[in-house]
């Protein structure tokens, strides 16, 4: 009885401080939001920042799958409670509510993903990498916090406002010393993040591309103007909201510097909203865009500040009398002065790094043959790095996709998801004037069995990039996936909250899936399913080693294709999928995976005595679906033949056309494209682009698009050349199936490519924009599209090889590097079966 009356009593104390009656209700509607999201949202996990519908509340196996309740949940209640108790007065509870539910779910956010990077820190993520990742990308989580924070609020100033009172609120002034303090140390950090985190936080970071226009921001990247009008921007700010918060000055300086941030990220969306006008575009609402991506940044920024600067102010506050002090209040305004302008000059001194970009290399003497490729320095000062090959011609890839290799998975296994890929698809690939094909491979049908490579398979890679150079076509190797694997299929699902069955595509083996029991159900898009995010989330940690499993797999077909000039680079892997914890698994993450990968490949080219090929990366998939994205990190790896190679999508499958609006046109998408590569130091080339409606109208589109790439002198690969009635971008009561090439369901009678599409794709383009020579352009044969008659009698995808293997064409030498000559015999003795 003793014991109950005292908690009674306690209880009764606290809760009529009206403080702690606000605070207490903060965390608790924070509570029931949470359990709400992780009940409700039906995203995989996009939206709750616990678990997720078809998601448990704690999961066992790598650290992302505990730390957002072990971690993330804790952090989250601490930094809306704190703040409220500690600054919460008459009339101001609301707005310090608020605040403080942004930034709670900002640092949650990033302690959660600095959590779930910090076992993976080793030679291909640093630590400080992880951290700067962490936390200035947690204005993502702070975004949600930004909209879900009324609610909070309301309930907070609705208990600290009704209810018995103990206490009166505390409305002494703010001590003046303790906001100068407050004030120099934000100055200060902010100088300093100018050149450090900061330089990268928006230009020549992973959203850098949405800041073409003027730009006010606390970075080194901005100019002197735009430098000196950010800080100003934040710190006055951050005095303004420092000076009106009375009570612990801690909390205050936490609190004003995510406010202060939000109000950067304000000030920076009102600018681009002005002055995101692209010339010569299609219209659209770009500024939706840059909105978010300006409030996200912008509070991201000021959780990175407020962190160090609520450190360093708690420490300068407490051992204050211990600091040096001025003799004079008048010597204490110059010193502060000096210090003030010396340290805004240093982001002018210092200026922001720049993207190492390929290496200049002495062209080699040509061939005769299909020269290897490589990444050549703009050729202009300013401009963007262009693919070429090593005698220093600027070769621009225009092509298509061949999905005829990749393991789609049956929606019935008596209609093949793919058509017979044959030598006369090549032929008349390259009829239309095509110098490329992306051949797509499934990791499924290499590594069926874990740790045993298929060599049938690869053998009949290796037969269709033979084929593809008897034509003169290019081949980069995709290693092709959507929605993680065809092992993910569960049509008898049974799915609520509008979602549905996942239905299967392709990717990965059945080994390397590992769902951990969540729901097979996907929202607005494929990827967008519990168990996608979850089987992406145990890649990116390298869960029972399947990422490292798939990095040696990487360094094997590299390997065999060391010294192959034809094979114009690999493509890293498709559209990866956002994980559980975007963006530290779709960003952070996904250019560790990265840089892995090219280690090994690098190594096993080095190995066969071959030579580098290019390394063609991609964003997540919501670049295809939304036209931007948080991509990983610049400086992820230290390769230099990289290509940047997005799917810009826009004003095609992207998902706001499904309401009628357009976040970015095609001209504005291929426009930031080029932007994310510059940030890289990388060239530019379009991986997949296509239109799947009526050719007649969409026509006109794929003229704007190839309009587009004319100017930027960058190339692409059309998806797709031909695809099988049974393919799961087919729907179960087609008639006819693909956009370039339809086959009839019914008969199997293939079409023509209709004029709408083959007009402006086969239209003549320059090769050598660098050097240009009379008649180097490639445009549609006049053979034309009666010279092809492909033959079903083949056999299908899965057995495709050459029937006569043939010893390799003649070769010729350029330093160590071997070239495959295109001859006529080879061409007379490769059949296929």
């Amino acid at each position: 009885m003793p014991l109950r009356f005292a908690i009674t009593m306690a209880a009764t104390t606290l809760l009529n401080r009206p403080a702690v009656r606000a605070s207490a209700s903060a965390a608790a509607v924070v509570l029931v939001i949470v359990g709400a999201l992780a009940l409700l949202d039906p995203s995989g996990g996009l939206l709750a920042p616990v678990g997720g519908h078809g998601l448990p509340i704690l999961g066992t196996g790598a650290v992302y799958r505990w730390a957002p309740l072990v971690i993330g949940l804790p952090v989250l209640l601490v930094a809306t409670a704190a703040p409220v108790y500690a600054l919460s007065r008459r009339g101001r509870t609301f707005v310090v509510a608020w605040a403080a539910t942004v930034g709670a779910f900002a640092v949650a956010a990033a302690a959660t993903g600095f959590a779930a990077a910090l076992p993976l820190v080793g030679p291909h993520l640093s630590f400080w990498s992880a951290l700067q990742h962490a936390v200035t990308t947690s204005g993502w989580a702070g975004a949600k916090g930004l909209v879900v924070g009324p609610l909070v609020a309301v309930a907070a100033a609705l208990a600290h406002r009704f209810g018995s009172r103990a206490t009166t609120d505390d409305t002494s002034e703010p001590d003046r010393d303790a906001v100068g303090v407050a004030v120099a140390v934000v100055l200060v950090v902010s100088v300093l993040a100018a050149v450090g985190f900061a330089a990268t936080a928006w230009r020549g970071g992973p959203v850098g591309y949405a800041f073409a226009g003027p730009l006010v921001a606390p970075t080194a990247a901005t100019g002197v103007l735009g430098t000196l009008a950010g800080i100003a921007v934040f710190v006055g700010a951050f005095a303004l909201v420092v000076r009106w918060l009375t009570g612990r000055v801690v909390a205050a300086v936490w609190l004003a510097a995510v406010v202060a941030g939000l109000a950067l990220g304000i000030v920076g969306a009102v600018i681009a909203a002005g002055t995101s006008r692209l010339p010569d575009a299609g219209p659209d609402s770009w500024w939706i865009a840059t909105t978010l991506i300006s409030l996200t940044t912008g509070i991201g920024y000021g959780v990175a500040v407020g962190l160090v600067a609520t450190t360093v102010t708690a420490v300068a506050w407490r051992w204050r009398s211990r600091l040096p002090q001025a003799p004079h209040p008048r010597s204490r305004l110059v010193v502060g002065a000096a210090v003030a302008v010396l340290l805004l000059a240093l982001p002018v001194l210092v200026g922001a790094p720049a993207a190492a970009g390929p290496q200049e290399t002495a062209p080699v003497a040509p061939t005769g043959g299909m020269e290897p490729l490589t990444v050549l320095p703009a050729p202009e000062p300013g401009g963007l790095p262009i693919i070429g090959d090593v005698t220093g011609r600027q070769v621009v890839l225009r092509g298509v996709n061949v999905n005829q290799l990749i393991d789609y998975h049956l929606r019935d296994p008596e209609v093949p998801a793919t058509q017979p890929l044959t030598d006369d698809d090549f032929a008349a690939i390259a009829a239309m004037g095509f110098n490329v094909v992306r051949l797509g491979m499934s990791w499924s049908r290499l590594e069926p069995t874990r740790g045993d490579l298929d060599e049938d398979y690869l053998d009949q890679v290796r037969a269709a990039v033979a084929s593809a150079e008897e034509h003169g076509l290019y081949t980069v190797l995709d290693l092709h996936q959507d929605a993680w694997g065809n092992a993910l299929a569960r049509p008898e699902q049974q799915c609520d909250g509008g979602t549905s069955a996942t239905t299967g595509w392709d990717g990965a083996p059945a080994w390397a899936t590992i769902t951990d029991g969540t729901l097979h159900c996907q929202f607005l898009a494929r990827d967008l399913a519990p168990a996608v995010a979850t089987a992406f989330g145990n890649f990116y940690t390298d869960r029972d080693g399947i990422q490292t499993a798939l990095v040696r797999t990487w360094a094997t077909v590299a390997g065999a294709f060391a010294d192959e000039a034809a094979v114009a680079g690999y493509d890293l892997l498709n559209e990866p999928g956002i994980g559980a914890i975007p963006p530290t698994t779709s960003g952070l993450l996904l250019g560790r995976y990265y840089d892995a990968a090219l280690t090994a490949i690098r190594e096993a080219e080095t190995t066969a005595d071959g030579f580098h090929h290019l390394a063609f990366f991609e964003p997540s998939v919501l670049w295809s679906g939304l036209a931007f994205d948080v991509t990983p990190p610049p400086g992820f790896t230290d390769d230099r033949l990289l290509v940047f190679a997005p799917h810009p999508y826009s004003e095609s499958i992207t998902m706001e056309q499904a309401f009628g609006l357009t976040i970015a046109s095609i001209e504005r998408n291929l426009t930031v494209s080029a932007r994310a590569a510059a940030s890289y130091g990388a060239a530019l080339w379009v991986g997949e682009w296509g239109w799947f409606g009526n050719p007649a109208i969409d026509g006109a589109k794929v003229d704007r698009f190839v309009d587009a790439q004319n100017r930027l002198g960058i190339g692409g690969a059309f998806w797709v050349w031909r695809q099988g009635c049974g393919s799961p971008e087919t729907g179960s009561d087609a008639t006819s199936s693909g956009n370039l090439v339809s086959v009839d369901c019914a008969t199997g009678e293939l079409s023509p490519p209709p004029e709408g599409y083959a007009t402006p794709l086969s239209r003549a383009y320059p090769r050598d924009t660098r050097r240009p020579c009379p008649g180097r352009t490639r445009g549609r044969s006049p053979v034309g599209w009666t010279r092809w008659r492909p033959s079903r009698a083949v056999g299908t995808s899965r057995s495709l090889r050459p029937s006569t293997r043939t010893a390799p064409a003649a070769r010729s030498t350029s330093g160590s590097r071997a070239t495959r000559r295109r001859t006529s015999a080879r061409r007379a003795s490769t059949t296929w079966s």
